[in-house]
């Protein structure tokens, strides 16, 4: 049955179209493990190198949402970041339940397509901050607790061109 079914290549829209999701879902993924890496950090010292282990491999099993949850019931966020999370939240479930659904009647439209373009767009951009700004945070609570973090430091400013100085 499977050999005899036909799919219709997708178009040079449809692949900008998979581009663009792609490109936002991996963005929202990598934050999630952000939130999960920050949540574990958190937890746990540096000498509970075995238990950290243990609890970022069952913090990668929960979704966004999940891990948001933890992170504000155990407050182990700010409070902006808490709120800049749950408004991506918002915008990742719009992203993988209801984004190509939502506006059947323009499916395959060039508005559809340059709105799909734009929303995604900023839904990557915002995953990215918020990424950057947990890691930020996390260097902020490690040289809180004594840690050297010049070399994250200077890691994260060949890869983002971040002036610690400045900040």
């Amino acid at each position: 049955m499977n050999q005899q079914i036909k799919f219709t290549k997708a178009s040079k829209k449809d692949k900008f179209l998979y581009t663009c999701l792609g490109h936002a879902l991996c963005a929202v993924q990598i934050l999630e493990d952000a939130v999960s890496h920050a949540i574990v950090l958190k937890k746990t010292e540096p000498e509970q190198k075995i238990e950290a282990e243990i609890l970022i491999e069952k913090q990668r099993k929960y979704t966004l949402g999940q891990v948001i949850k933890i992170a504000k019931e155990e407050s182990l966020l700010p409070e902006n970041l808490e709120i800049q999370l749950s408004e991506i939240l918002s915008e990742r479930n719009w992203l993988v339940h209801h984004c190509i659904t939502e506006d059947k009647e323009n499916y395959k439209s060039d508005a559809f397509y340059n709105s799909i373009s734009k929303k995604t767009k900023t839904i990557a951009t915002k995953a990215h901050i918020l990424q950057i700004s947990i890691e930020l945070d996390l260097i902020d609570y490690a040289e809180k607790k004594g840690i050297n973090m010049t070399n994250v430091k200077s890691k994260m400013n060949e890869h983002y061109d971040i002036d610690f100085e400045k900040n």
